[in-house]
């Protein structure tokens, strides 16, 4: 019996040298030792600046509170080749802080009206600061800042936005004062969307922050200040740096009740000087005309409106309504300030006109005076007239009417020209050729008299009037001396005198005596002859 013998069958079976364990954990170390190391690195972040600013890829640091933070791998220019696009790499605690509100900027040596800073990048060269910033969307691309900024995000402080019509010498890094102490500085400017004013970021440090609030004013005090007036020259600098580099000041509004700080990013406007600030107190205007005759030279727009020496207004507008030769032709528009007057008080315009309306009733009107004599200035001046005619105060929708006298210095011109017209009016051509005829005919008479030696006969006669007076001059001193003898003669004491006196007593005896004997005689003529008969 034949045993068939089947057919081996071959199965191949597939199995893994073990010669291929080791490269496949190397390969596996070493993807988990690049896993590693990237998570240890941190990010990789792209910042753009204008420049390189002496930017070394595997050099340049970024830094963070002097602490480095990660290292610049790659410096390359941006495709449009306007731009240096900077990548560094982050270590890896860093990673979680990128923000859209992260900000990157060049530390290089810088001189500024302030003072020299960064010197030590001399030495160790540029390095790049980092701001984490608030908490944000996470990002890694970033726009390098042009200039450092005054602040970093951590530091305790509160942000504001002013207002200005224009830049002037304010700049970035400028000081902002609070009763001349330096509490924070600019940190930015652009234009308005609109294009009308300028934005200018500042921030103030903290505990500062807490003097600003709502009612806080704000003026530029940037180079030197010089004011004219009355009282004589001023003078008003901030500071040296303020001076050179431009400065802010601000202070608060005194007698406000509700204070409130202002908050994070308030606005406010800034004015161009502390005078402004004080202009800036009263909000109430109304509007006045006057009508002049005559010039208003000297007179601008913003000259003062006085009374009795306390500015309740300004001049707005000088218009000149007719080019003819007529009165009052001269329009002056002139905006009121009540709450100059009283502070406390914010009257509406009819009560406004009707005070004016009173004041005048008895007299008020308004003058040009002369402020300076040397520029020529003037302002309007709000005066009481004595003995004023009745003037009617007229009233109207958008300005009333205040009545007008005319300058005091105008007044005198009037009357000079009134007495150079009289003056004027003397012939004095005529008075010339009479005078000059007069003139002659003296000069006729000088020259008859020296021809007749008039004048050596006078020269005699003069000589022989003065031996005259002075023969007069002793025949007086001589009835002096007889006088005197006279005045010692009847003296009540004298001899003369008492000796006189019994000589009247004594005459006045006799002519009592031939008195009676003459009316004796007349009684009886005969008794001469006959003698008196005896009396029975």
């Amino acid at each position: 019996m034949t045993r068939i013998l089947d057919k081996a069958v071959v199965r191949k079976v597939s199995t893994i040298s073990p010669v291929w364990i080791v490269p496949v954990v190397a390969v596996l170390i070493a993807l988990w030792l690049a896993v590693q190391a990237r998570l240890e690195r941190g990010a990789e972040v792209e910042i753009t600046f204008e420049n390189a600013s002496d930017i070394i890829a595997g050099q340049t640091q970024i830094k963070l509170k002097e602490v480095n933070v990660g290292e610049v791998t790659k410096v390359r220019l941006s495709p449009d080749l306007k731009h240096v696009v900077v990548t560094a790499q982050l270590d890896r605690d860093m990673t979680p802080h990128l923000s859209e509100n992260t900000r990157f900027w060049v530390v290089t040596p810088r001189v500024s009206a302030t003072g020299v800073s960064n010197l030590g990048t001399l030495i160790s060269g540029v390095y790049i600061i980092m701001d984490p910033g608030a908490a944000g969307e996470y990002q890694t691309r970033f726009q390098g800042l042009d200039e450092a900024p005054g602040f970093e995000s951590d530091e305790p402080g509160t942000q504001y936005v002013l207002q200005a019509e224009e830049l002037g010498s304010l700049d970035i890094g400028s000081p902002i004062y609070f009763r001349q102490i330096r509490v924070g500085e600019v940190t930015g400017y652009k234009l308005s969307g609109t294009m009308e004013h300028v934005d200018i970021h500042m921030f103030i440090r903290a505990p500062y922050d807490s003097m600003v609030q709502t009612r806080s004013r704000f003026w530029n005090v940037s180079g030197f200040g010089v004011s004219i007036n009355a009282d004589g020259m001023k003078a008003r600098m901030e500071s040296l740096a303020s001076l050179i580099s431009g400065g802010i000041a601000f202070d608060n509004a005194a007698g406000f009740e509700n204070v409130q700080v202002a908050p994070d990013g308030h606005r406010f406007y800034l004015y161009p000087d502390r005078e402004s600030v004080l202009e800036g107190r009263f909000n109430i205007k109304y509007y006045y005309q006057l009508k002049f005759s005559g010039s208003v030279r000297g007179l601008t727009v913003g000259a003062p409106v006085e009374f009795r020496g306390i500015k309740v207004g300004e001049v707005v507008d000088v218009v000149l309504a007719s080019a003819e030769n007529v009165s009052d032709s001269l329009l002056v528009y002139i905006a009121m300030e009540p709450e100059r007057l009283e502070p406390d008080d914010s009257p509406t315009r009819e009560e406004v006109d009707e005070r004016m309306e009173t004041m005048v009733n008895q007299g008020l009107r308004a003058q040009m005076s002369t402020a300076s004599l040397i520029t020529g200035s003037r302002f309007i001046d709000l005066v009481f007239v004595d003995d004023a005619e009745p003037v009617e105060f007229v009233r109207s929708e958008n300005y009333s009417e205040i009545p007008t006298v005319p300058d005091s210095m105008e007044q005198l011109s009037s009357q000079a020209t009134d007495i150079l017209a009289k003056i004027n009016k003397i012939p004095f051509d005529k008075i010339g050729t009479e005078l000059a005829g007069s003139l002659e005919s003296l000069n006729n008479l000088l020259t008859t008299l020296d021809k007749q030696n008039t004048a050596g006969k006078l020269d005699t006669t003069m000589d022989n009037l003065q031996q005259t007076m002075a023969s007069a001059n002793e025949a007086l001193q001589q009835m002096t001396q007889v006088m005197d003898s006279v005045d010692q003669m009847v003296a009540p004491d004298s001899e003369f005198k008492y000796e006189f006196t019994e000589m009247a007593k004594s005459v006045s005896d006799a002519a009592r005596s031939l008195q009676l004997f003459m009316d004796e005689l007349n009684r009886h003529p005969t008794s001469l002859i006959s003698g008196k008969e005896k009396d029975e």
